[in-house]
């Protein structure tokens, strides 16, 4: 029962993955018909972001409202809202529409991330990493889709397809079983008896604050090298657009690739361990990029980028929520917040520095965010052994304990 949740999970990501990328992949046809701009535009990918902050932030209150099984078929059918945009409704429904459904994809994503972790007592780093697979899969296929439905003039059926497969998806969590899973699935907490639960100790606040940087980091990272990569591409060495936006499916084919290996090779070598080697690997490929002087090497750094971050936030999410046992559904919506956050204001500043610095200044910067990741993994080790120190002598209790989180 336990792989059936997990490949339901699995296809919620995928998804999610469609939702969070789809307004990119048809962006250009959108705009010339409503005869917008790509202020505009950004406007709308702005909305999308905010909506899937507000989704992440109040997972924690919708699933104990509604439980965590009725939260994710929430925030499934708020997605399958964008089969409106099928119809080519006004502008401003556009505008709210998207909002809607971002708010549903992170409703999804943080509420998926939390049952697995509730639910898989081992090999958790394996199970995120299917998870992380089948996102990148929907972030990396819909462009295709999307070009296929261009090409033909009917781009509009982008939207429906994912508004139907969202709807269908909540069906089939509605009417399917996980056995001895489906009490924690189900169970919601009753309002006036929510004054035990449990909170932060004054020692995991550091750690957390932490953890939170480093998602916010990651996530303008991520959205940053998706958006911008193309353009440090024709800046730095001159390559053809078509040529330049290539470099986005052979970095989101290193994440695919990467994450299906990450979860093994984190539970052979310990998830600390993970962490601060894929960061250094990072790191080293940013500090080459400003010396590449032939566009094919910068294809080749494009790929070992997305290998060195395929793992990131998967063994990030699961090291932090090991750390902080007993929080699981608090700390993953707070660390996803992070995240999204990270991935709204990063690129305004990467953006800013294309208008007015040489292109050397981005690719600096890039590394310099790299480095502060590298730091704040160094920084997680001696604050965890705070934290295992004081679980030790009994000052925090762990119902949902999970081991192996040291190296």
């Amino acid at each position: 029962m336990i792989n059936r949740l997990i490949w339901m999970g699995c296809l919620s990501y995928i998804v999610t993955g469609v939702t969070l990328v789809i307004m990119g992949a048809v962006l250009p046809e959108l705009l010339l018909n409503y005869g917008l701009n790509y202020t505009d535009g950004g406007i709308l990918v702005f909305v999308q972001f905010v909506g899937m902050l507000l989704g992440v932030l109040s997972m924690p209150a919708i699933s104990r409202r509604f439980s965590r099984k009725r939260g994710v078929m929430i925030g499934l059918l708020m997605i399958s809202a964008e089969l409106l945009l099928f119809f080519l409704p006004p502008w401003p429904v556009v505008i709210l529409i998207a909002g809607f459904a971002g708010a549903g994809a992170g409703l999804v994503e943080s509420g998926i991330g939390t049952i697995i972790l509730v639910a898989v007592k081992e090999k958790q780093a394996i199970a995120m990493s299917k998870l992380e697979v089948t996102f990148g899969l929907g972030a990396l296929t819909i462009p295709f889709v999307a070009s296929f439905l261009i090409a033909r003039g009917i781009w509009t059926y982008s939207f429906l397809l994912l508004g139907v497969s969202a709807l269908f998806t909540a069906i089939a969590w509605q009417r399917m079983s996980f056995g001895h899973v489906d009490a924690m699935l189900t169970r919601t907490v009753v309002k006036g008896s929510e004054s035990k639960r449990e909170s932060y100790s004054g020692k995991s606040i550091p750690f957390l604050v932490l953890c939170a940087f480093f998602f916010m980091l990651y996530g303008g990272s991520e959205v940053s090298v998706v958006h911008f990569f193309p353009s440090v591409f024709i800046e730095r060495w001159g390559v053809a657009t078509s040529d330049a936006t290539l470099t986005v499916t052979v970095y989101w084919t290193a994440m695919v690739i990467g994450r299906a290996l990450c979860g093994v090779l984190a539970e052979k070598i310990t998830y600390y361990r993970f962490l601060w080697i894929t960061t250094v690997l990072s790191v080293l490929v940013l500090l080459i990029l400003p010396f590449i002087s032939q566009a094919w090497g910068g294809y080749v750094i494009s790929f070992l980028l997305g290998l060195g971050m395929a793992g990131m936030f998967a063994i990030m999410l699961i090291y932090a929520n090991s750390a902080l046992p007993g929080m699981t559904e608090r700390t993953t919506s707070i660390l996803l917040a992070a995240n999204g956050l990270g991935g709204s204001l990063l690129p305004i500043a990467v953006g800013r520095m294309m208008d007015i610095w040489p292109v050397q200044a981005v690719m600096w910067l890039f590394f310099g965010v790299m480095v502060t990741m590298l730091l704040l993994v160094f920084g997680s080790k001696r604050l965890n052994l705070i934290l295992s120190t004081t679980k030790q002598t009994g000052q925090i209790h762990a119902p949902e304990a999970i081991s192996k989180n040291h190296s």
